[in-house]
């Protein structure tokens, strides 16, 4: 859409998105002072100041989410419960698992469906299956050559039915590691929005990639009232 066609623009700042102690999260997302501004032509969609706020929340909450899936599945995972006969040598995490799924040690998530949920709760359902399935169209891998990375495992002791992949889990070994070629980062980060209709927006975000500004296109849709959800992944 061309520029001069914003017919919903609201910009933030990404605050304090911190890759220090290899650990890269989203830690608050601040609005900036700045207030959002609105320019319209006679043809254009104009959202209620209610569903301005809607598009806004639902915005920050998938560039949240979007940074959390950008750390479980590409720069970090998840640590990993060992299994017995850990080594310094050929067998860090222990022996291999028999279902390929090393148990997750994370508090942060212990079921898989607490990661689908999240997933899902951020993309269209399409993207969704792509990115629990670690599929491209064509069916190579999305993100990796490390096939399927999460998986459901039987609950062991502590009620944990996450699991992730032995391939996965051994390239992230040790747990956290920084990855020093990662692309983009989100340090200054912000976003704006042109509203297309009621149940549709345009979402750029600002970010920096291989060093440069730039900006990545995606399309919000809030399908059948059931929330807002993105078209694919913000990765580059």
């Amino acid at each position: 859409m061309n520029s001069s066609k914003s017919a919903f623009i609201a910009t933030i700042v990404v605050a304090v998105l911190a890759i220090a102690a290899a650990v890269f999260a989203l830690r608050n997302i601040t609005p900036s002072e700045q207030e959002p501004s609105f320019t319209y032509e006679p043809e254009e969609y104009r959202p209620s100041d209610t569903l301005k706020d809607e598009m806004l929340n639902a915005a920050e909450r998938i560039i949240a989410n979007n940074i959390i899936l950008i750390r479980l599945y590409i720069t970090h995972g998840v640590p990993v419960v060992r299994e017995p006969y850990a080594n310094t040598t050929d067998r860090p995490l222990g022996n291999p698992p028999e279902d390929g799924y090393f148990y997750s040690a994370s508090s942060e998530f212990k079921t898989f469906a607490e990661l689908e949920a999240l997933v899902r709760e951020t993309f269209v359902a399409e993207e969704a299956e792509r990115i629990i399935n670690n599929k491209l169209d064509n069916g190579e891998p999305y993100y990796s050559d490390f096939g399927r990375i999460f998986g459901e495992k039987r609950a062991n002791s502590d009620g944990v039915t996450l699991g992730l992949s032995e391939k996965f889990a051994l390239a992230m070994h040790p747990y956290p590691r920084q990855d020093a070629d990662y692309h983009i980062s989100w340090v200054d980060a912000g976003f704006s929005l042109v509203a297309i209709s009621a149940e549709e927006s345009e979402l750029r975000i600002t970010l920096t990639i291989n060093g440069e500004p730039a900006v990545i296109e995606r399309r919000m849709t809030n399908l059948d009232g059931s929330g807002w959800r993105i078209d694919r992944l913000i990765h580059e």
